[in-house]
């Protein structure tokens, strides 16, 4: 399970914070033209970006309460992919009409990865 929680920890230290780089490039040179809100969700995006950084980092350590700070971590990556993939005004590269089955792939992969700890943390205690 041990290698389970690592894999998770990995993906929660890379995968939002490298997603919300590649999304501030390309949208930082239009930054201005879109208007306060594209700022207040970039600034959001990169909170949720910190957050499961830092969730990540506490779960490859083992720090004490690290299960509940990567499960909320992963909770709020996925409600930024929900944010993102209907009510958002940063641009996409979503084909519509694809809505609905990425984001009922991201829920599948949230709901694993908080089985996966949760189960990995009762078998360990």
């Amino acid at each position: 399970m041990l290698i389970r929680r690592r894999l998770i920890a990995a993906l929660l230290f890379g995968w939002e914070p490298l997603r919300f780089a590649g999304e501030a490039l390309s949208v930082m040179p239009t930054l201005a033209d879109r208007g306060w809100t594209a700022v207040a969700e970039l600034l959001a995006h990169a909170l949720v970006a910190a957050f499961t950084a830092a969730a990540g980092l506490t779960l490859w350590h083992g720090a004490p309460d690290s299960t509940r700070l990567a499960t909320a971590a992963i909770s709020l990556s996925f409600a930024r992919a929900a944010q993102s993939l209907y009510w958002t005004v940063l641009p996409t590269n979503t084909v519509p009409g694809d809505q609905f089955l990425i984001l009922g792939t991201a829920l599948l992969i949230a709901a694993a990865a908080i089985t996966t700890l949760h189960v990995a943390r009762s078998t360990s205690t």
